[in-house]
């Protein structure tokens, strides 16, 4: 519902008053002074920083366009630009950036921010300005960005660094632009007490790198070492030390690697890594040329090549062409003595210094400081032979720990307790414990002991590790495993001993089917003066002899063969022979159930079978070489899983409600 107000009737009166009032009113301005127009400049600046840092997307887009070409008419007025104004612009292009999202977006933005610097018509003044604001904005700003924007505003701070060394390499690296731009860096990134850490360091990371690039082999080492001044006076006075350890790394290091020095000790420690450390020193490894490649390679130079630069990695195969800087390190050496000579150190700093001081003196003499050297290597021993003693010692470690309980386990309760009373443990030491403890047991659990060690040593002796000689001959071929032989002579043991079955079985048929008759006094008496005349003789059994003229054989079967016999003729249910199926077919399979039922095998495949190898034990110590058991260590998480609810069991439990005084 709309709401509208009553039109007022006024009289002529009143309005011949209001007409007389307005025109005193303008009398009055017409007389007072004009605002100046330096009010109205900051005034515009207001504006232009909140049509940058406001939600709308396209009147940000706008505004960015428009301020191009007002940076290009203002450093033309008659008003030019102070420090305060930058940090005023900064201010609603921080927010810009800010408020980017997706990362095409985000990196065109940096792009536009970036080219700025030269949006001044030649007024390298003014660009240093608008850099340093930019850098003293960042440092302000950096503890309030977040995680998910921190890598625009890193990359934002490279291409800034990137076109404001194009823009230097455009001046012809005058050393006074260096000059002034160390001692802006210095005052924001490179200060004594750092605002920013992380801004720091990463302005460490990108610097030399984004020199290379912009000057792309278009510069001296005495430009190169304007540039590196500022760093090595911030190792001498920078007390963080981590921000030394990063300048330490990330300046001078990376300039010493990227130096023909270090990419040739680079592809040398390549390949040395890649043949598996050969030879002791690096220094045995040497590069050699030949001559294949020079025809292809001329070849190449006359096909032209269309030109592909990329500055940044992006995402696929991209490689980033990084050129030398050349590198002169005299002038590192006259800084760092000049400072030890100068400032008072503490006995650390001072050292660190000197370590530096060491490393760029043996790089002036032309030879890599840096790096890895030598390779140490274990003589005498091999792999195989310091795995075995190792696995030795872990089972001397275990066996001294664990085997008087291991054995005391063995043992039942009863002989445990009666051989525990028959030791007299006032003579009884940590050293003889063992002995004492053996002495006392049975000869029998000796036995058993013993026996049990020899099948052990009999196991782990029935598998060989082949041995290959280094000329590169064939393995030495040793049993592995007796195992066919084993197999063998249990074949022929059984053959062997089937045929005196057999005549055992014969004997016995023949005993029962011939009548039995009882001796006389006077057979008897025969045969005890046979016994007695002839004791070296072997008696006859009378089972291997030959059948007389009218014995037969008769086969007894076992006792477990009759109970099969018999349990093949029950029936499942004693009244399923009156029901029988007339149908022949139906016959047929019920009589085949019952046969199968009754002759019911099972199988035990034993093929899978196999013995624990050696080799899997080696690779199981090796991944934990710790003691394999220990009986009082605690498990370092517990095994049931907590509960959801942190209260009460029941989740329906609800406390009883009390009153706000209980007294009442």
């Amino acid at each position: 519902m709309v709401t509208r107000k009553r039109p007022i009737k006024r009289s002529a009166q009143v309005a011949a008053i209001d007409n007389d009032n307005e025109n005193e009113i303008q009398d009055d301005g017409a007389s007072q002074p004009k605002v100046p127009k330096e009010l109205l400049v900051i005034a515009q600046e207001v504006k232009i920083v909140r049509a940058l840092a406001c939600n709308d997307l396209t009147k940000r887009n706008r505004q960015i366009r428009k301020l191009r070409k007002w940076f290009q008419l203002r450093a033309v007025s008659s008003f030019p630009f102070t420090e305060d104004d930058f940090m005023r612009i900064w201010k609603g292009l921080y927010y810009n950036v800010w408020m980017s999202d997706k990362p095409l977006v985000q990196e065109e933005l940096a792009e536009q921010l970036a080219q700025m610097v030269d949006s001044f018509g030649g007024n390298t003044a003014c660009s240093l300005a608008y850099f340093s604001a930019f850098m003293r904005t960042m440092c302000q700003e950096w503890f309030g960005i977040d995680q998910w924007r921190m890598d625009k505003f890193l990359m934002l701070v490279r291409r800034m660094v990137r076109y404001m060394l194009r823009l230097l390499k455009k001046s012809k690296w005058s050393p006074e632009l260096i000059q002034t731009f160390n001692a802006t860096m210095q005052q924001s990134v490179l200060a004594e007490q750092p605002k920013s850490r992380g801004l720091t360091m990463h302005y460490m990371d990108v610097f030399f790198e984004e020199l290379a690039k912009a000057a792309n082999e278009e510069i001296t080492a005495a430009q190169v070492n304007l540039f590196l001044r500022p760093f090595v006076h911030y190792v001498g006075t920078q007390r963080d030390p981590k921000l030394v350890a990063q300048c330490r790394t990330r300046v001078f290091y990376h300039l010493l690697y990227q130096s023909e020095l270090g990419r040739e000790y680079s592809e040398k420690y390549k390949a040395w890594k890649e043949m598996g450390f050969p030879s002791a020193s690096i220094d045995d490894v040497e590069k050699l040329d030949s001559g294949f490649d020079e025809e292809e390679e001329e070849e190449d130079e006359k096909q032209p090549q269309p030109e592909t630069i990329s500055l940044d990695p992006r995402a696929g195969n991209v490689d980033v062409l990084m050129p030398e800087l050349p590198l002169n390190a005299d002038c590192v050496l006259e800084e760092l003595q000049t400072l030890l000579r100068t400032q008072e150190y503490n006995s650390k700093r001072r050292k660190g210094l000197r370590k530096l001081l060491h490393i760029f003196e043996t790089y002036a003499a032309g030879e890599f400081p840096l790096g890895v050297r030598n390779m140490p290597k274990p003589e005498g021993t091999t792999l195989a032979e310091l795995v075995e003693q190792k696995i030795t010692d872990a089972d001397e470690f275990e066996e001294s720990n664990f085997g008087t309980g291991r054995n005391l386990k063995k043992l039942s309760k009863s002989k445990r307790k009666r051989l525990l009373s028959s030791i007299n443990f006032e003579e009884v030491d940590e050293d003889n414990f063992n002995e004492v403890l053996d002495n006392a047991m049975t000869p029998k659990l000796r036995k058993q002991v013993k026996r049990n060690e020899k099948v052990r040593s009999s196991i782990n002796n029935a598998w060989v590790v082949e041995k290959v000689d280094e000329n590169g001959d064939e393995p030495t071929e040793k049993a592995t495993a007796n195992k066919p032989e084993s197999k063998k002579a249990k074949k022929t043991a059984q053959k062997d001993e089937l045929p005196k079955q057999k005549t055992k079985l014969q004997a016995k048929q023949q005993s029962k089917a011939q009548p039995t008759v009882a001796p006389t006094n006077e057979e008897l008496t025969t045969d005890k003066e046979a016994t007695k005349a002839a004791p070296a003789e072997v008696k006859s059994n009378g089972w291997e002899e030959p059948l007389k003229p009218g014995e037969q054989d008769y086969f007894v079967p076992s006792r477990k063969v009759q109970l099969k016999q018999a349990n093949n003729k029950l029936l499942l249910n004693p009244l399923a022979a009156q029901v029988t199926p007339k149908n022949p077919v139906q016959r047929i399979k019920l009589e085949t159930a019952r046969t199968d039922s009754g002759s019911k095998k099972v199988r035990i495949v034993t093929k899978c079978n196999s013995a624990y190898p050696k080799s899997d034990y080696y690779r199981q110590l090796k991944l934990s070489p710790q003691l394999p058991y220990d009986a009082n260590r605690q498990p370092g998480k517990s095994a049931l899983k907590p509960h959801v609810l942190p209260g009460p069991i029941n989740p329906n439990y609800k406390k009883p409600k009390r009153l706000f005084n209980d007294t009442l």
